[in-house]
């Protein structure tokens, strides 16, 4: 826009001065070109010596365009009557030299001329001009053509060349876009991005490139503290365990052994929270009734009062087992605080999702909404049952990786209703 608007006010302007000039009609311009060839062949023939000379420059004026014939000059005697042969014709005469005798004339009887100016050479003979048709005045001249052509040539190359450096510059910044939004640091080239173009985009390329290896080389540290971790904790755990069922009183091992399995299950939690294992499954097709039914009997079968309501048979492109375990960690946080839940599939005209876990239990105020979502966040009221504040973390991570949303509501009289959209197979292919 800054290379290309400078010159195109520069060029609007033009065009608006160009119209605001006043323009002489084309009948003028063609009125003074014809006096001038009439002045011109005036002055040949009074230099001419003999009558051939003359007859030569009248058939040399009549290839021309411009007939005349040699009249006697008592033609240029008396009043001129009046004009009515137009303005054109008088205007001719207005544009001869004041030093020529000249007289509009309608056709006489001894001429071959329809419409006669006479000019006079000397005193005993004068030269009849038969004079042409104005041509129309048209409503776009040929001087404004020219100059629509000329701003045409200095306009069009300048908005391509502009166009041809807008690309250069964008390109290079829709493929890193583009290179952003499939970015996986775990997969893919050292260094996706082409440091290549002008020199801002190159150092761009190279900061982004940088900045994929350090994020891989904290990912990779993580990757191995994580495995530390887990064999360093588990193996004290394992003695402890051994240790409390050693124990010879029946109170003291059974309390050992349940703060043992706390401890265990959060360890378990917080290490599958940090490992991402959501983000390394395939997609696939899969029946999505299915994977929320298995989970639905998973908790019936433990005694919860779990139902679900839905289409029997629906292919989805997903990941199964996240997707079930964000369903299942759904179902289970509702069974912690309430006594039936119910789980609904809804599947839109544009094949889109949305799978509703609804409970009758006391529900979310609004202000936590978005803190419940947050890793190892826990309201008061569950500070005792016994997680570790990770569940709608982890649902949170599945939905997003499955380019959905998820939202929190609280249900009439009480209750909470929690909200999984995924959208249509399409859209996922297209991001994927």
């Amino acid at each position: 826009m800054l290379a290309v608007g400078p010159v195109a006010l520069f060029a609007i302007l033009g065009i608006i001065s160009e119209h605001l000039t006043i323009k002489e009609p084309e009948s003028v311009s063609q009125a003074r070109a014809v006096a001038m060839r009439i002045e011109f062949v005036v002055d040949m023939t009074r230099s001419a010596q003999t009558p051939e000379q003359k007859a030569t420059i009248l058939a040399a004026a009549a290839r021309a365009g411009l007939q005349a014939e040699e009249v006697s000059a008592t033609g240029l005697r008396g009043a001129e009557p009046p004009d009515d042969i137009g303005s054109f014709r008088s205007e001719i005469e207005n544009n001869l030299s004041p030093a020529i005798d000249v007289k509009l004339r309608p056709q006489s009887a001894t001429s071959n001329l329809e419409q006669e100016l006479i000019v006079g050479i000397d005193r005993d003979y004068a030269l009849s001009f038969a004079l042409p048709s104005a041509v129309p005045d048209s409503r776009i001249t040929d001087r404004e053509i020219s100059d629509l052509l000329a701003t045409m040539a200095m306009f069009v190359p300048v908005i391509l060349l502009s166009l041809y450096g807008g690309r250069m510059i964008a390109l290079p910044l829709q493929r890193f876009s583009q290179a952003a939004r499939d970015l996986d640091p775990d997969k893919g080239p050292e260094r996706p991005f082409d440091e290549i173009g002008p020199p801002e985009v190159r150092t761009l390329a190279k900061s982004l490139n940088d900045m994929r290896s350090r994020v891989r080389a904290m990912i990779e540290a993580r990757t191995r503290m994580l495995r530390a971790i887990s064999h360093d904790l588990r193996t004290p755990l394992t003695r402890l365990r051994l240790r409390a069922e050693r124990s010879g009183e029946p109170p003291l091992r059974a309390a050992l052994l349940a703060d043992i399995d706390a401890l265990t299950l959060m360890v378990e939690e917080t290490l599958v929270y940090l490992r991402k294992d959501i983000s390394k499954e395939n997609q696939l097709r899969a029946d999505l009734p299915s994977l929320i039914v298995t989970a639905c009997n998973d908790f019936a079968d433990m005694g919860h009062s779990v139902t679900y309501r839905g289409p029997d048979r629906f292919a989805y492109p997903c990941k199964p087992h996240a997707l079930k375990r964000a369903v299942a960690n759904l179902i289970d946080n509702g069974t912690k605080f309430a006594r039936h839940v119910n789980v609904e599939l809804h599947v839109k005209p544009d094949r889109a999702v949305s799978i509703s876990v609804t409970d009758d239990g006391p529900g979310i105020p609004p202000e936590f909404r978005a803190d419940v979502l947050e890793p190892f966040y826990k309201l008061d009221s569950a500070r005792n049952d016994g997680g570790f504040g990770l569940g709608l973390s982890i649902v949170q991570d599945i939905v997003q990786s499955h380019f959905g949303t998820l939202t929190l509501e609280n249900a009439a009289p009480h209750g909470l209703i929690v909200e999984i959209k995924l959208p249509s197979p399409d859209l996922i292919n297209a991001a994927s």
